[in-house]
């Protein structure tokens, strides 16, 4: 039997480690592949392991207008893509690494939980968590390509998400820009919206 040198051995271990954080906050096993280096087959297994049931079948998210199809989803993917660009460049790191994902994501839910769930949870934004770490893998994807682009509001100052070319529509800032229907549920102001009186 062949031996397996310590340190590749203790890169193995590092990488197990945290395919396994990946896979407890719900990240399928491609995407738990290529972050980790572990093989299409390892992933499953841990998967199965981890949740003792097998992964969901199909394509992973991926769709550009994702962030821009309402003002809660561009809060949600804003805040996290912040705090993974912010941790990113803080590293000085071109990518993000397995443990980036798990750290800006960990605290992203931990912040979206107190803003937009706990007792004192802003009203007009959803109560859920409308971004999974699938997502929030793509997105991230997406950012570092170039194809989403963050933009700061002139008027309250907050960094949200846009296209890479955006329309007046999809430049728009999530926080000021939106109105409340009938209904109460929020939507982006754009050119046909009905204004408030």
């Amino acid at each position: 039997m062949k031996t397996v040198p310590f340190k590749r051995a203790s890169n193995f271990a590092n990488h197990w480690v945290l395919a396994e954080q990946l896979i407890q906050l719900g990240a399928r096993p491609p995407i738990v592949s290529q972050l980790c280096r572990l093989s299409r087959q390892q992933s499953i297994d841990l998967y199965k392991s981890v949740k003792g049931c097998s992964p969901k079948q199909g394509m992973l998210p991926h769709d550009h207008q994702w962030v821009i199809q309402s003002a809660g989803r561009n809060i949600h993917a804003s805040i996290f893509l912040g705090i993974l660009d912010d941790i990113r460049r803080r590293l000085s790191i071109q990518h993000a690494t397995a443990q980036v994902l798990v750290d800006a994501f960990s605290l992203y839910k931990n912040i979206a939980s107190q803003i937009f769930i706990g007792p004192k949870a802003i009203p007009p934004v959803t109560r859920q968590f409308t971004l999974d770490i699938n997502r929030a893998w793509s997105l991230s994807s997406m950012l570092l390509a170039g194809d989403l682009i963050f933009t700061v509001c002139a008027r309250c100052k907050a960094r949200f998400l846009s296209v890479i070319h955006p329309n007046a529509t999809f430049s728009r800032c999530p926080i000021c820009d939106v109105w409340t229907d009938r209904s109460g549920r929020r939507r982006w102001a754009s050119a046909k919206s009905k204004k408030p009186n």
